[in-house]
């Protein structure tokens, strides 16, 4: 009994310490840039130009591919439609 009890302890403690490092981690992302911040001539519109202005989150090196990956229609501009239904890709871990 003593060894079912230790077990159910342990178990306890694995699953409270993976959620609080689960949390750590969702605190310690930036926060995902409004559009508008980034539309800085205010156009409707987010170029290239205006895009590279960011900073690129942590494991980002090719500024231009995320542009095309937003950029569904690929005309060479984000709209704010194709802007908000982005969906960023999990990062591994």
């Amino acid at each position: 009994m003593k060894s079912l009890t230790a077990i159910a302890l342990l178990t306890t403690l694995c699953v409270g310490f993976t959620a609080h490092v689960d949390a750590k981690n969702r605190e310690n992302r930036p926060p995902r840039p409004d559009f508008s911040t980034i539309d800085v001539d205010g156009n409707g519109i987010i170029d290239l130009s205006e895009f590279s202005a960011q900073e690129l989150p942590p494991g980002v090196d090719d500024i231009e591919e995320v542009f095309n990956q937003i950029d569904t229609n690929q005309n060479g501009e984000i709209s704010e439609e194709e802007f908000t239904s982005h969906k960023p890709p999990h990062r591994q871990r």
